[in-house]
């Protein structure tokens, strides 16, 4: 049995809606320093849905203020799995690897981000 696309349609609207709260906890919590609870949040929100590429840019973002850098660049790399195009994504590669001394590699990230802004 398949639902009317009316019905379809109201349920997915709830369900971004409710994804779109989850991920304003998280960043709530990122901006107090809360970094335990900003990791629950964003994570929360990626098990829900794992194409929601500002939940990983969240998430990237905490573990670059807690020196994971490792871990904030294999993140960021799935938020731009997400959406390839968005030069958020990139800017933020580039500014991770910068901190780990990975400049050719952040300059090439750095060029693509600003060839997205470009295109936008």
């Amino acid at each position: 049995m398949t639902l009317p696309s009316g019905l379809l349609d109201s349920h997915k609207e709830v369900r971004m809606s409710e994804l779109r709260a989850l991920y304003q906890q998280a960043f709530d919590a990122f901006v107090k320093g809360d970094y335990e609870q900003a990791v629950a949040g964003y994570q929360r929100v990626i098990e829900r849905d794992g194409r929601f590429g500002l939940a990983y840019q969240g998430l990237a973002e905490v573990y670059s203020r807690l020196n994971r850098l490792d871990d904030a660049i294999a993140t960021i790399r799935k938020a731009i799995e997400c959406d390839p195009d968005e030069p958020l994504f990139h800017t933020s590669l580039s500014r991770f690897l910068q901190r780990q001394g990975r400049i050719p590699e952040a300059e090439e990230a750095s060029a693509v981000a600003a060839r997205m802004s470009a295109i936008r």
